[in-house]
């Protein structure tokens, strides 16, 4: 991972010299007027805090939505009436209706936490053992949640953002005209020190429960929202351009990354190499295969198999468990577990686990304080994972619980603060020829944060004649935009955007201008 970022950096200082200013592709909606929304913020009535993912939805009516990290919700006017009530209900509190036409003008809903009395929850005197009944889940999983498969109709949100803290790039060589000095000082003015990406999908998600299907999932793009700032584009582009001349690579030619004794080849036969470059092939189209892949890697959360984000399932000897006491979700009993780390444990969290079928119905947790996950520092680049955060929520349906919605949140440093060369070489019999080189001094240091929200709005079962008889489109449309637009998604149900999301707007000047 490392390797390919520094080849990214290096990449646009040796294709600057093809920089050039780039219209603006985005594409403009032409739509009616702004909708208007009944907007709320749902918060716990005894400590004002905000209630992050819960359910909002209007009785009588197919109409739902979950409120955001920040507690926020909106529903679009258009599809309800004055006299409509909205249910608004989350996991350990007491469900609330109230009419709309009497939501109060601030918009704050405050909901009652509803801990029951162990003593009331259980049949028997003396209190299971929270631990054991952690054990469960992972030993009734398949039961719980068996592969079906269905179609979901599903909105995702993914976003990112970058804040370069420091850099510092250093001339020192290059035999490729017009790389010199001045040109790589231009590049260190010019690269965003902030910027931020998000792409808003909702389509539908095919799944099979064969497990040798070379497939897994099969996705119908509804409709595709992002916002890009042109710097991200333009390092976009140049990272094609750059692979393109990769693969212009004679047969016995081939690059390489130098940084003192250490080196490494570029792997050319990497088939994300080959993916970027088949992706390029529209400004306003994308390879429909390359996110299927990012999709498959984002569900693969819901699926506990990863036991380092879910060690307090898999690893119960690292964690101390509290039953602090019971509810009820959708005439469900279930236990709630509070669980701390002892020394070598990474999270804190709650858990909700069903009384009877002991399947984990909602997960709230994240690192433990002064906990980092994975921590590189080595030979002058350094990478720590400074936050992670969790939540996820499945919904019973018969006996078989159903993914509704997840959200993960992750938080990295990054640093560098070495020389580094990109050669081009030429075999030879006793000593490879060097064809051309560029050397740059880095130093380095990057904020990352990237955020995945995924909603099931729709569950239907179907066969597997009709899983196999859809065929997934080659490309997806998307839309790209300079800030949040309400109108692209006047008809749909959606994740509430955050304040700063709705506000943040791209930037003017690009990277080639």
């Amino acid at each position: 991972m490392i390797w390919k970022y520094l080849t990214i950096i290096l990449a646009i200082i040796f294709l600057s010299k093809y920089m050039v200013s780039q219209t603006n592709n985005n594409i403009p909606y032409e739509g009616n007027q702004t909708p208007e929304y009944i907007n709320g913020v749902i918060i716990d009535i005894e400590t004002g805090n905000p209630l992050p993912y819960a359910n909002i939805f209007v009785k009588t009516k197919n109409i739902g939505v979950v409120s955001n990290e920040k507690g926020q919700f909106s529903i679009n006017k258009e599809f309800v009436d004055e006299t409509d009530t909205l249910r608004f209900q989350y996991i350990g509190y007491i469900t609330k209706n109230i009419c709309i036409k009497n939501i109060d003008s601030n918009n704050y809903v405050g909901l009652q936490e509803k801990i029951i009395n162990l003593s009331e929850l259980l049949i028997f005197g003396s209190p299971p053992n929270p631990k054991e009944i952690v054990k469960k889940v992972l030993e009734n999983k398949d039961v719980n949640y068996p592969e079906i498969t269905s179609k979901k109709m599903a909105f995702l949100r993914d976003r990112y953002d970058m804040n370069i803290d420091k850099i510092d790039l250093n001339y020192k060589k290059s035999s490729i005209p017009d790389i010199d000095d001045d040109m790589v000082e231009l590049i260190e003015e010019k690269i965003p020190k902030y910027s931020t990406s998000y792409t808003d999908f909702l389509g539908n998600i095919y799944f099979t429960h064969i497990q040798n299907d070379s497939s897994m999932i099969k996705i119908e793009p509804i409709k595709t929202v992002s916002l890009k700032e042109d710097d991200i584009d333009e390092i976009d582009r140049l990272e094609s351009i750059f692979i393109q001349m990769f693969e212009n690579t004679k047969e016995d030619e081939y690059w390489k990354i130098k940084t003192g004794i250490l080196s490494t080849k570029v792997d050319l036969e990497d088939n994300s190499v080959n993916d970027t470059i088949a992706d390029s092939i529209s400004d306003n189209y994308r390879k429909l295969k390359y996110f299927n892949y990012r999709l498959s890697y984002y569900l693969k959360f819901s699926s506990f198999e990863n036991t380092k984000q879910w060690e307090f399932l898999h690893k119960t000897s690292k964690y101390r468990y509290e039953l602090v006491g019971g509810t009820s979700v959708n005439q469900e009993d279930v236990y709630i577990i509070d669980f701390t780390p002892k020394d070598d444990g990474m999270y804190i969290g709650r858990l909700y686990i069903s009384t009877n079928t002991y399947a984990l119905i909602r997960a709230d947790y994240e690192y433990a304080p002064e906990q980092l996950g994975r921590d590189i520092q080595l030979f002058g680049i350094g990478y720590t994972e400074t936050q992670f955060s969790g939540s996820i929520y499945f919904e019973k349906i018969d006996s078989t619980y159903f993914l509704k919605y997840f959200s993960n949140r992750k938080g990295s440093v990054a640093s560098i603060e070495r020389s580094f060369s990109l050669l081009k070489k030429r075999e030879r019999f006793l000593f490879d020829k060097k064809v051309n080189e560029i050397k740059i001094g880095m130093d380095l240091f990057v904020n990352n944060e990237e955020s995945v929200e995924l909603l099931i709005l729709d569950n239907e079962l179907i066969g597997q004649e009709s899983y196999s008889a859809f065929e997934q489109d080659e490309f997806m449309e998307i839309i790209y935009v300079d800030q949040f637009d309400d109108k692209l998604w006047k008809s749909y149900s959606i994740i509430e955007p955050t304040k700063q999301m709705k506000n943040y707007k791209k930037q003017e000047e690009s990277f080639g201008n």
